[in-house]
């Protein structure tokens, strides 16, 4: 459950590929300075999220986690065989792409979203020197927990959006784990589904599950999103427990719903490829 004014809500997205334009990230609180959300980004502990494209001059962004000193573990949706991402200053290319074996037996009519099995690793030509890996979530305690969500997104807010003229900025902000799995708009979503919505300040007519009052630095959903890190503090540790994967809608505004990947689910085989 999400507790008082003090600590709040999140967000949303809906996104398949860069190639369809639907990934969303940056969407953050109409009434709260977006400094706030660029500053918790640049935090020690998130500098393992990383900055995915297809060249070093390409301008169109998504993100992934450092795992490990040479695997990213990011969204399956997006990935393409060749890729650039980019920890700190300097930029890695992929050497391989791993993805979840669940999404080789999904239905066509399921959408890799809704199962939590959009994801993949992606092993790296080069080790990544002096960024600490992420530290994975083992536990299976995610419902009701404070999240925070990194990724690279075009900048707006829950009243209109993605703002124009379009830019791509690296955010963090908060949310709560409202569900995991279950019914929502009529779609079945899978145990292995994180479930957060992104809820407004002004009223609670925008809720869709858990609490309807906002974190402080409540975020949604915006292009660029894709494969960002959720992380949540556990005994007084920052660790990964989801990637972001995508929406029940494509909507950006206040009201929307986001989904993760849950890593706790994923572990067993990370650890069979990565290790």
């Amino acid at each position: 459950m999400k507790l008082t004014i003090l600590f709040s809500a999140i967000m949303f997205c809906s996104f398949f590929s860069l190639k369809t334009d639907n990934q969303f990230n940056g969407i953050i609180r109409h009434d709260v300075s977006i400094n706030k959300y660029i500053e918790m980004g640049q935090r020690n502990e998130f500098n393992c999220v990383g900055r995915y494209s297809i060249s070093e001059i390409d301008t169109s962004y998504a993100t992934g986690v450092l795992i490990s000193s040479d695997w990213v573990l990011t969204a399956s949706h997006f990935v393409q065989d060749s890729s650039v991402w980019k920890f700190g200053e300097t930029y890695y290319r992929s050497k391989r792409i791993v993805k979840h074996p669940k999404l080789k037996g999904l239905p066509s009519s399921r959408k890799k979203q809704w199962d939590g099995w959009d994801l993949a690793l992606v092993e790296l030509e080069s080790h990544v020197p002096d960024i600490a890996p992420a530290i994975r979530y083992r536990n299976r305690s995610e419902k009701g927990a404070m999240i925070y969500k990194i990724g690279y997104g075009y900048i707006g807010n829950g009243l209109i959006g993605q703002k124009k003229p379009l830019r791509q900025e690296r955010l963090a902000g908060n949310n709560m784990i409202d569900s995991i799995g279950g019914q929502m708009n009529g779609i079945i979503l899978g145990k292995d589904v994180l479930i957060c919505d992104f809820d407004s300040p002004d009223t609670i007519e925008f809720n869709k599950c858990g609490s309807a009052i906002p974190i402080a630095y409540e975020i949604g959903g915006s292009k660029g999103d894709s494969g960002g890190g959720v992380f949540i503090d556990h005994n007084g540790e920052i660790q990964l427990t989801g990637i972001v994967s995508g929406g029940l809608s494509r909507q950006l505004t206040y009201g929307s719903v986001l989904l993760f990947a849950r890593v706790s689910s994923a572990n067993s085989w990370i650890d069979s490829v990565i290790e």
